[in-house]
């Protein structure tokens, strides 16, 4: 028993059939921590290079990739966590990718982490931004 095709939009009898964008420069920018957003990079840098990010950090960079800047597919995303999470879990990951798109399970998709608030929120000095990417950071 389970969901259908719960790993992907199409067919998935849960999740809400969205007309997302395929611009496959934005999702490279996005995967390699170059958007030009210092809290997103930072965040997919360490990814990049640790394998792990805390959960609030997913949130961000999963909002920012899908309803909050890019308008990207979460498969995507789904695809990316999955190979760089040394803990990633094929149902949460999927779970977790149409949770946070507002795809299913939560639809309050104007509700969105912001890539610059957040950021100032979490790392008020600036220091994970630094650690990570090496920007010089002006609050």
């Amino acid at each position: 028993m389970g969901i259908p095709n719960f790993d992907r939009m199409e067919g998935n009898p849960v999740c809400v059939q969205v007309d997302w964008d395929s611009n496959q420069e934005h999702l490279a920018a996005w995967r390699e921590g170059r958007t030009g957003f210092p809290f997103i990079d930072a965040i997919m840098t360490q990814l990049r290079l640790e394998g792990w990010i805390h959960h609030l950090a997913r949130h961000a960079v999963a909002c920012f990739l899908t309803r909050g800047d890019l308008w990207i597919s979460w498969e995507e995303g789904q695809k990316v966590f999955e190979e760089l999470l040394l803990d990633a879990d094929w149902a949460l990951n999927a779970g977790n990718w149409q949770w946070l798109s507002a795809s299913a399970f939560f639809h309050q998709y104007f509700r969105v982490y912001s890539p610059i608030a957040f950021g100032k929120k979490t790392d008020k000095n600036g220091d994970y931004i630094r650690y990570h990417t090496g920007f010089p950071v002006t609050l």
